[in-house]
């Protein structure tokens, strides 16, 4: 289970026109147990090969040590493995994709990516503490047209790359093992030289826990180029310490879910960044508190651009909002010498 934390909309403008970047979600069903899974696991690392950050999967282990959600809270329903899903719209096998050539799954994700997305998606996450306990997630997305009557959800994920043990749930069966007639597949054909279990292997892109779609993470009426955000948190002390190994190799992934048809619209993935304490009064970050500060407040309350600046730190009065009371805190900050 996991901690969820509900902030306000916001509506800032995004530049009307703006095309969004379209990243197809692909989620792919696997256990250690299942022989064929192998194509996921090839398929799977063909696609971040291809499409590097913009690649956007997930795995969903059954009955490994990998396991993390009951299959009865599926996004999809699942009669065999392997399968996978795209956009939880499209039923596609993980490395032949709609069709039956080996690495096909590249060419039809092409596609989907190709096709216009009626809105774009962002996230950052980052610790809320030293300890590493808890994930503050901000999720922010903007549409293309108005929406009247809208039942869009943010939903968040929490993935561990990298994910390695012994013992049998952690061995996985090969079944393409010794099979001659995918000895020169481009993409099997190293797996016809292993063994029928394979021990050792580390795993990507394995799910740990998520939010599913959030209610009332987006509004129903939904104005064309504006901004909408959404924070959400995490709590990783309730997932299970064997397969939060090093927490460095997790990353979030968030996605826009139309909840009337359970497709995905769009999606994005993060690493999560280290916690960085506010000090009210430290707006460019440089970990003191000056007269540039100051400077800084004032061009950020002028321009509105807030790339070079910590806005936590802007808060010097500590209302929550950015404004130019916290100019005037500022200065009696630094004319009192605290």
């Amino acid at each position: 289970m996991l901690l969820a934390t509900l902030m306000a909309f916001s509506a800032s403008a995004v530049p009307v026109g703006t095309v969004p970047v379209h990243r197809p979600l692909i989620e792919e069903y696997s256990g250690t147990w299942c022989g064929w899974c192998i194509r996921g696991i090839v398929g799977m690392e063909l696609l971040s090969e291809t499409f590097g950050e913009d690649f956007v999967g997930v795995v969903y282990h059954y009955g490994d040590a990998m396991q993390t959600i009951n299959p009865n809270y599926y996004p999809n329903d699942v009669e065999g493995f392997p399968t996978a899903y795209a956009e939880r719209a499209y039923e596609i096998d993980p490395l032949y994709g709609f069709g039956s050539t080996s690495g096909g799954i590249i060419d039809d994700m092409s596609q989907l990516a190709a096709v216009e997305a009626i809105a774009g998606i962002d996230v950052t996450a980052m610790w809320t503490s030293e300890a590493k306990t808890k994930i503050s997630v901000d999720v922010t997305s903007f549409f293309t047209s108005d929406i009247s009557s809208g039942n869009y959800a943010f939903e968040v994920m929490l993935l561990a790359d990298d994910l390695y043990g012994t013992g049998s749930s952690w061995n996985q069966a090969n079944y393409y093992s010794g099979w001659t007639a995918y000895g020169k597949d481009p993409y099997l054909g190293e797996w016809v030289k292993k063994p029928e279990t394979v021990t050792g292997l580390h795993f990507n892109d394995v799910l740990l826990a998520t939010s599913r779609p959030i209610a009332g993470s987006l509004p129903t009426t939904l104005v064309a180029y504006d901004d909408y955000s959404y924070n959400y948190t995490m709590n990783v002390e309730r997932i299970s310490t064997a397969l939060v190994q090093n927490k460095d190799n997790l990353r979030i992934i968030a996605i826009l879910v139309d909840r009337s048809t359970g497709q995905v619209v769009n999606a994005n993935r993060c690493y999560i960044s280290d916690y960085v304490a506010v000090i009210p009064g430290d707006v460019d970050g440089d970990k003191m508190v000056s007269i540039a500060d100051v400077t800084a407040l004032i061009d950020y309350l002028l321009s509105g651009d807030a790339s070079s600046i910590n806005v936590d730190n802007a808060d010097v009065d500590g209302d929550t909002t950015v404004s130019i009371a916290d100019v005037t805190a500022l200065i009696d900050l630094l004319l009192s010498g605290n």
